[in-house]
């Protein structure tokens, strides 16, 4: 006997009555159906007993299951829609969030208030990352004089936030 897309669709019904018969979720008996019928679909054998040979595939299937849960401890398992209220939101807390932009906006006024050439460096090595001798060549001034500007900048913002 071929297997024919006909005999799928006739075994398909026998197959989930057999797995919902032996397993607890319809959603495992599902899974399983569909794994049988591909497993016929594929099978290149010749049976005389085509129905014998669907739930001895069928058993197979269901063995292998019950194996690989006893092996992975499956009972002691707790799903994780049931735990999923208890665990912590990944969403910042409110009061959280508002601190930060309060804090954002502390940091962007004292930011502005630096001069235009000592913020230039400052978002040129923290931003961009570019180093001392890289930021010196491209506005065209000594490494010293970019430290400085750094160290200016780093001072002014660590006074300015600090004072909150």
């Amino acid at each position: 006997m071929r297997w024919e897309p006909d005999h799928v669709r006739h075994f398909r019904p026998v197959l989930l009555r057999y797995f919902r018969r032996h397993l607890q979720h319809h959603a495992d008996a599902e899974d399983l159906t569909q794994e049988a019928l591909i497993r016929l679909a594929r099978s290149p054998a010749r049976v005389d007993n085509a129905e014998a040979y669907v739930l001895r595939i069928a058993s197979n299937l269901l063995r292998d299951r019950f194996r690989r849960d006893r092996s992975h401890h499956a009972g002691q398992h707790e799903p994780l829609d049931a735990a999923l209220h208890e665990l912590p939101s990944e969403e910042p807390a409110s009061d959280h969030v508002y601190a930060g932009r309060e804090r954002l906006q502390r940091f962007l006024a004292a930011l502005d208030e630096l001069p235009p050439r000592c913020r230039e460096v400052f978002l040129l090595q923290r931003y961009e990352g570019m180093t001392y001798a890289a930021i010196a060549l491209q506005l065209q001034v000594s490494v010293s004089a970019v430290e400085k500007h750094m160290m200016r900048a780093l001072l002014h913002l660590q006074a300015r936030l600090a004072e909150t």
